[in-house]
């Protein structure tokens, strides 16, 4: 139940970032808060759960990028819960200045792959020098964004949680 939370904030996440993004023409600069929301499944899930429950997120966000191929961000969730699903043992992501660089990381190489896996199978892709300039800056972006976002599904954790052990939603 908390994983269909944690898919449900990051919904709304994505509906509201790319419509206010776009009229602020901004939508070059959004966050990729589906890589945010991998690194905490890959924290907080157990693996099958999690890994189901990334695929989806990057399917979800397969459907509010039209220009990609189809499944790619999909790919590139479950690549980066089993990323964040490693690094948990290592680093320690409940400080914020670890979860802002691994967030970071996972961002960059995740848009990284992106622009290779693009060049390979989207046949209409022209890979430009923008691409690789627009790389870094959504990777310090969704690095701001982390700390705040892992709040969020936390908290979101802690409501469904109280909810199935019996209490009260809201109160």
């Amino acid at each position: 139940m908390k994983t269909l939370g944690i898919w449900l904030a990051s919904f709304v996440l994505l509906s509201l970032e790319s419509p206010m993004l776009e009229t602020l023409q901004m939508s070059a600069f959004a966050p990729d808060v589906t890589i945010v929301a991998a690194l905490y499944l890959g924290t907080t899930s157990p693996f099958v759960t999690g890994l189901a429950a990334a695929a989806l997120l990057g399917l979800m966000r397969d459907g509010f990028a039209l220009s990609s191929p189809v499944g790619l961000y999909a790919e590139l969730t479950a690549l980066a819960f089993l990323a964040s699903r490693s690094l948990s043992k290592r680093v320690d992501l409940k400080s914020p200045i670890p979860l802002m660089a691994t967030a970071a990381g996972l961002c960059l190489a995740s848009n990284l792959l992106f622009l290779v896996l693009s060049v390979v199978f989207h046949r209409e892709f022209v890979l430009q020098a923008e691409s690789f300039r627009m790389v870094l800056p959504l990777a310090l972006l969704t690095m701001l964004v982390a700390p705040i976002q892992f709040a969020l599904l936390a908290t979101v954790e802690r409501l469904f949680r109280r909810r199935r052990d019996g209490d009260v939603l809201f109160g």
